[in-house]
């Protein structure tokens, strides 16, 4: 999954000129120095330089960081509605595939739908906004057991304690019980021996062993997702661009 990273140089306000702290953070960025950029960025920012600029710039680097959730986060800030359909369309793809890394499905669909609306070319956006919908379904349906499952366990709590309760209420008084244990022993010692063993009722599943199967179902569903995951987003591109 590529990850478009234009180094933006914006200029500060009043000289016209390249922001000295965005050089240095965009050469930091390239060197893979990317708490250094991070840093000269920001400097960048306190000094007037282009928000937008250097706001896409930063965001790259926290993309590259892993920091995903951040990095969605600055893109989202450095949308401009008076850039270029190319550079909204990028910025929207960038923004997009890091919702994607953070798991943010609904987010990672929203901005890859509309960087394709702008760019409707974009092969690497179409393969990430699939992506993201297959996991969204996948994430839908692991819901859907899970409120299944809660469902059951509280069906099933409900009719044990009917059970319990018919079974408290079709019990013989005390007395009655006594009496019926003590005009009847030799007849229960008898009947004790040669009784045959009755075959037993299969089981129901407890709520706890309900409880292991669902984390099981769980726990290879997250699996799955990461393997998909792996799958698509390793190897990124990158493309640099001067602004």
């Amino acid at each position: 999954m590529r990850i478009l990273v234009l180094f933006l140089f914006a200029s500060v306000a009043l000289g016209g000129l390249p922001s000295r702290d965005v050089k240095k953070g965009n050469q930091a960025a390239q060197e893979k120095r990317l708490d250094d950029a991070q840093y000269y960025y920001v400097r960048a920012l306190e000094d007037g330089a282009d928000t937008a600029n250097v706001m896409y710039n930063l965001g790259n680097a926290m993309y590259d960081a892993g920091e995903f959730e951040r990095a969605q986060r600055i893109y989202g800030a450095a949308l401009d509605s008076t850039e270029s359909t190319e550079v909204l369309s990028q910025t929207l793809y960038n923004m997009g595939t890091a919702s994607l890394q953070a798991q943010k499905l609904d987010e990672a669909v929203s901005a890859l739908t509309e960087s394709l609306v702008m760019n409707p070319a974009d092969e690497d956006a179409k393969r990430n906004l699939e992506l993201a919908r297959r996991l969204q379904r996948m994430q839908q349906e692991q819901q859907q057991q899970q409120q299944q499952q809660g469902e059951q366990d509280s069906t099933k709590q409900n009719q044990d304690q009917q059970q319990q309760q018919q079974s408290e209420q079709n019990q013989p008084p005390e007395d009655q019980q006594q009496e019926q244990q003590q005009s009847e022993p030799q007849q229960s010692e008898q009947q004790g021996d040669s009784v045959q063993q009755q075959p037993q009722t299969p089981q129901q599943m407890t709520k706890e062993e309900a409880e292991q199967l669902l984390n099981a179902l769980q726990q290879e569903e997250q699996k799955t997702l990461q393997e998909v995951r792996k799958a698509k987003v390793a190897g990124k591109k990158k493309k640099e661009r001067d602004w």
